[in-house]
């Protein structure tokens, strides 16, 4: 996914390229030039200019240089301080330059899990006829916990040229987040100021629970046998497998009639058998189990960060086995799953998952091969299949 932004909050809209703020098409040149000088002077809410050390320490030589011009009435030293209140305004013009014709957007990843890393790009681009763009640094950060990365353009960017900067994000903690952009930040030409253009990227992001190591062994006998069953074999379900030849006795629902008048001979639609040889992983959060006297303490929150985990991680494995054939979260109704985007929903639904008061679980759940989860001793979880005990994390 991505999402292009300009610095300037108020005349940003998704999917526009636009100058960083100075100028707006709307506006004359006159106007243009007149807002310039005053952005100049006053900047706009978010954008800064801090002086760098060196920043400083030119400041301390003007003023040096000015008191001691003024005290001496040396045509040389008021010369001198001229250069350098000259070299800050050409500072200032060449920077605009360098900012002007700048855009960027964020490239994210499709999933976020805790603990693994995510790269996470910003496309940048100058748009300039002529003139390349320098030493442009981007702050990044999250609401989250997480320290504040500084993402670095290394080289010139030449007009028309655009190129990703990258950068690695570990979540810490599952649930929502958002990944913000603060804006363009640069210390061309001179390095005596450092200035900040407001503005930015706000993308929300919901992180899924870590994977983490369990053990799970299905009971002996008539689950464990179901288990291991195909689940794309022919029948009546809702999945479609296969086209063929008609063949009587074959239901005139199940006829393909697109297929059927490019082929000139009836073809029927295969259908794959509704999979009830599988397991229904069934996630219970009630307060009472999960939480003590209604508060997260360290153990129980320790204790449900691993039963969402637990529950995620043995999801997936059940179906890249073909096994897992529906999922169910307190009192929701069960929700089939039959593709990848199924078992990201019930992942989607484990990261922002907090213990409920009171629930009353759907009645369809009695048909299923049930998977349940229990806290076990300290921080550990277990799973159950008909009362047996099949796994831990």
């Amino acid at each position: 996914m991505s999402t292009w932004a300009e610095p300037n909050p108020s005349a940003a809209r998704p999917g526009d390229w636009a100058d960083p703020g100075f100028f707006s098409s709307r506006l004359s040149r006159e106007s243009g030039f007149w807002r310039l000088l005053w952005i100049m002077v006053l900047p706009p809410e978010g954008s800064r200019i801090i002086p760098t050390p060196a920043g400083y320490a030119l400041i301390l030589v003007a003023l040096g240089l000015g008191t001691a011009a003024y005290n001496t009435a040396s045509n040389i030293l008021f010369m001198a301080l001229s250069l350098l209140l000259s070299s800050l305004i050409l500072s200032g013009f060449l920077s605009w330059l360098n900012f002007k014709g700048t855009r960027w957007r964020l490239n994210l990843p499709t999933q976020f899990r805790v603990g693994e890393k995510a790269d996470l790009q910003i496309e940048l681009r100058n748009t300039k006829a002529l003139l390349p763009t320098y030493n442009i640094c981007f702050n990044v950060r999250t609401r989250g916990p997480g320290k504040k990365e500084r993402v670095f353009l290394d080289s010139r960017l030449n007009a028309g040229e655009q190129r990703r900067l990258g950068w690695i994000y570990r979540p810490q903690e599952r649930g929502r987040d958002t990944i913000i952009v603060s804006g363009l930040e640069s210390q061309f030409p001179f390095g005596f100021l450092r200035k900040i253009v407001g503005g930015g990227i706000k993308h929300p992001i919901t992180v899924f629970p870590a994977r983490i190591d369990y053990t799970f062994q299905p009971p002996v006998g008539h689950h464990a046998r179901r288990r291991g069953e195909a689940s794309r074999r022919p029948g009546g379900g809702a999945e479609l497998i296969n086209i063929r030849r008609y063949q009587q006795g074959d239901s005139q629902r199940l006829v393909h009639w697109k297929a059927s008048a490019r082929l000139r001979r009836l073809m029927i639609r295969q259908m794959a058998e509704e999979n009830r040889d599988g397991y229904l992983v069934f996630v219970e959060s009630p307060a009472s189990l999960w939480s003590e006297e209604g508060k997260l303490h360290a153990q129980t929150a320790e204790r449900f960060e691993k039963l969402c985990s637990f529950a995620g991680s043995l999801a997936e494995d059940l179906f890249r086995q073909g096994s897992l054939i529906a999922y169910a979260i307190n009192d929701e109704p069960v929700s089939p799953v039959k593709r990848l985007h199924d078992l990201n929903a019930f992942l989607l639904k484990l990261s922002t998952l907090a213990p409920v008061e009171h629930y009353q679980p759907s009645p369809e759940i009695t048909s299923y091969n049930l998977i349940t989860f229990r806290p076990g001793v300290g921080a550990s979880v277990h799973a159950y299949v008909g009362g047996n005990s099949v796994g831990t994390a």
